[in-house]
């Protein structure tokens, strides 16, 4: 089983891995400064994440399939997905090899029954068993939003906590 991951252009995913926040100082800092309550180094950014449940700075997002935008999507999507690169990740390898911790849903907030939408709200994330849980099920891209600023609350996706923060690249494939 595959999912799959996007990363800036100019990356090295294929010879150091890829790398969750917790394992990227250089990450950008910036998305999670108000979702943190205004923590602004990466250390901080990492403890609060720590601080919601274990694991989750050592977290992967994926999605069961890659982006497809649509007349109506394109708008949000376009950009994020020409500037990136797509990589399949084996998640029968990872699990297989003892490397996932954890692995969450994050679905839909249009799917999650009372929700009041809002700005800066932090994710919503349901455990799943194991690998075999994730839903692959065709993505409705269409109902992608950037009015929010989160243009990914509207699509399930998953968050794979794996050992050490690092999904090896031997258990990634470049496809864009």
């Amino acid at each position: 089983m595959q999912v799959y991951h996007y990363i800036s252009k100019g990356n090295n995913a294929l010879e150091k891995g890829i790398l969750s926040f917790a394992a990227n100082p250089n990450a950008d800092l910036s998305y999670y400064f108000k979702r943190s309550g205004g923590k602004t180094t990466h250390s901080e950014i990492c403890r609060w994440m720590e601080s919601c449940f274990e694991g989750r700075s050592r977290g992967i997002r994926a999605f069961s399939e890659p982006i497809k935008w649509t007349e109506r999507s394109i708008k949000c999507l376009k950009n994020f997905v020409d500037n990136a690169d797509c990589f399949a990740i084996d998640v029968s390898a990872l699990a297989r090899d003892g490397l996932i911790e954890a692995i969450y849903v994050s679905p839909s907030v249009l799917d999650v029954v009372g929700l009041v939408e809002q700005q800066d709200c932090d994710e919503i994330l349901w455990p799943l068993k194991g690998v075999e849980d994730i839903d692959y099920a065709p993505i409705d891209w269409s109902i992608c939003d950037d009015e929010l600023g989160r243009r990914f609350a509207y699509v399930r996706y998953y968050l794979i906590v794996v050992k050490g923060g690092i999904i090896p690249p031997k258990y990634i494939t470049l496809k864009s």
